[in-house]
């Protein structure tokens, strides 16, 4: 097990600061962080090949974190697209507001405030380790919010046991992605 961390920390490129960064936020706040270590690049590619990048998007993305995946939307996106990044703990607000990007718009709040439509919604947040209501009203707005039934929510997990809840809201699909720390569940969902 430890093999396969020090292989994904050495392929996805990062420092120790950048891994002491989000080991402490994860001590900080664990129901709110969910993971030790940022997303992998497979885990990254399985979650954006789930979209069509021809097209002008709005785009929402829940729990960016430090913005591993906000970078790679962002290098994906078009020049007249719009990307919403929600991320409510202040050390990694003030990393995503150091982008310098016109399309990119931080916000310091809850994904539950969402007020925006969407064409897609990528999220890396916990659901299970959220307080239920507070998942629940995330996954209630993010149907809410997408444009129309071609709306997607991509999203990712560590266990299944997030399906039933999904169940509630959207139909889908899922992929594993092995290379990753620790492997993780891509969900590709379209609004009930």
């Amino acid at each position: 097990m430890l093999n396969t961390a020090r292989m994904t920390i050495k392929n996805t490129g990062l420092s120790l600061q950048n891994q002491f960064f989000y080991l402490q936020n994860f001590i900080t706040s664990p129901r709110t962080m969910g993971t030790l270590m940022p997303s992998s690049p497979w885990l990254c590619h399985a979650m954006l090949s789930q979209i069509d990048w021809t097209t002008s998007l709005d785009i929402a993305e829940l729990g960016a974190a430090d913005g591993v995946l906000t970078r790679r939307i962002l290098s994906r996106m078009r020049a007249d697209a719009k990307l919403e990044a929600f991320e409510i703990q202040p050390a990694f607000v003030r990393k995503l507001n150091q982008m310098e990007d016109r399309r990119l718009q931080v916000m310091a709040h809850s994904a539950e405030h969402m007020s925006t439509d969407y064409d897609a919604v990528f999220s890396c947040l916990p659901l299970l380790s959220m307080p239920v209501r507070t998942s629940m009203k995330i996954l209630q707005k993010t149907q809410q919010q997408l444009k129309s039934k071609d709306g997607v929510l991509v999203l990712f997990q560590y266990s299944q046991m997030s399906e039933k809840l999904l169940s509630r809201y959207f139909t889908w699909k899922k992929i594993r992605v092995v290379k990753n720390f620790p492997p993780a569940i891509v969900y590709i969902c379209k609004p009930r």
